[in-house]
């Protein structure tokens, strides 16, 4: 962290953690028979996270009367985030283990057949894992795969604003704000389908957060 001072201040904070669990919510259980055969990664495991946020005032030199009140006084900010995705729950909905339940999530889990691997999802099919990876597991049982895999799509996002202070007079101030949301407006997709019922979506991004979004703000003080 540093304080305000020349102009800039900024802080930096990152967490490192690993979360595991039986059930991520309350009907999150494979198996209610054998509650060890749940434990995986937690579905809001985040394993790195890295926030930087600043806010600096341009060093542009000081002038007076109508090109001070256009020159003086802008400033930008930010705040820059970076950060590991979330597990992918894998299930199925087709009930090969007869017991299905009317009021919670379906325990199906199917059989993982070879080593799970990440593919770029702005490839064919929006496709973040091979689908092959996992089959149906046979009637009347659950499946070899983990509750939870890792992991889905990360945050890659700068935010940034560029504001501008104008005192009008001894009593009235102006200030003009102009902020811009995934400044660089790049595809950041959300964690894809893991359900392996769900046919040719299965492994597929189906959604990817906001592209970039600006917003302006003027304000009068007095």
């Amino acid at each position: 962290e540093k304080r305000f001072s020349r102009g800039m201040q900024f802080q930096a904070s990152y967490t490192f953690s690993k979360s595991f669990d039986e059930a991520s919510s309350f009907e999150n259980v494979l198996n209610p028979l054998d509650i060890r055969r749940s434990f995986a990664l937690s579905l809001f495991d985040s394993r790195n996270r890295l926030v930087f946020s600043y806010v600096w005032e341009l060093p542009i030199p000081k002038k007076h009367g109508l090109a001070g009140k256009i020159a003086n006084g802008w400033a930008v900010s930010g705040i820059t985030t970076f950060q590991s995705g979330f597990p992918i729950r894998i299930t199925s909905s087709d009930d090969l283990e007869l017991m299905n339940s009317f009021d919670f999530e379906y325990p199906g889990e199917p059989n993982i057949v070879k080593p799970f691997r990440t593919i770029n999802p702005r490839g064919a099919n929006n496709l973040f894992f091979d689908p092959s990876t996992f089959q149906p597991q046979a009637l009347g049982t659950i499946g070899s795969a983990p509750r939870s895999v890792c992991c889905g799509p990360g945050i890659n996002n700068f935010d940034v604003g560029v504001h501008k202070e104008t005192r009008l007079s001894e009593r009235t101030r102006m200030e003009f704000r102009a902020e811009f949301f995934n400044f660089v407006n790049h595809a950041q997709f959300v964690t894809p389908d893991g359900n392996i019922s769900d046919g040719g979506d299965f492994g597929r991004v189906m959604q990817a957060r906001d592209p970039r979004l600006v917003q302006f703000a003027l304000k009068l003080f007095f």
